[in-house]
């Protein structure tokens, strides 16, 4: 699974089960693993990263094995926690499925990338969704609300990504989804681009 996550993010086409031989949390999970490497957080570069999972689900038990199987990387930490209040100890907080309908909306943390395969997780203020469709996964972006906790995504996981701008929570105003923009390879989006 280790070998599989060094060289599967940015395949441009994600597969889940049959095509890859993977089941579709297996690839979440690496999906995960991996957005680390693509995000320039506001810490120094050697900071430990610190993955939460709030609920467990295959997804997380998945992702919590990937990280003890890179057991020469002391960069790496995985933790369950039990509410988002929680979050600000991480960098990277996956929230299963499990834990909606959540009575408020998921916050906006400075250096906290949130993370859910729940449908619409973005309304709820979601960074990234993973959503499945026809065997297939793909991340959803809410860029702004990622540039607005310091952060930056690389172009490379932008190139594959579906990227949405101006969400508001379920409470608010109406989304307005944007296409994905091209963005040099390598460089970092910032809000303008």
């Amino acid at each position: 699974m280790l070998f599989f996550s060094s060289s599967f993010l940015f395949n441009a086409d994600s597969r889940a089960e049959t095509d890859t031989g993977f089941d579709d949390h297996q690839i979440k999970a690496v999906y995960i693993y991996r957005f680390a490497s693509f995000v320039r957080w506001p810490q120094t570069e050697d900071h430990q990263i610190q993955y939460c999972s709030l609920g467990a689900d295959h997804i997380s038990q998945t992702l919590h094995q990937l990280i003890l199987d890179e057991n020469n990387n002391k960069r790496l930490v995985f933790h369950y926690i039990d509410n988002l209040s929680q979050a600000s100890q991480c960098e990277v907080v996956y929230i299963s499925p499990n834990q909606f309908p959540m009575s408020h909306d998921v916050p906006q943390l400075p250096g906290v990338l949130t993370i859910s395969g729940y449908p619409d997780f973005l309304k709820h203020g979601g960074m990234i969704e993973l959503r499945s469709k026809q065997k297939r996964i793909r991340p959803i972006i809410a860029l702004n609300l990622i540039q607005k906790a310091n952060m930056a995504i690389s172009s490379q996981l932008l190139r594959i990504a579906i990227i949405e701008n101006n969400l508001t929570s379920t409470h608010g105003r109406k989304n307005r989804p944007h296409d994905p923009f091209p963005i040099q390879r390598g460089n970092y989006a910032t809000l303008g681009q």
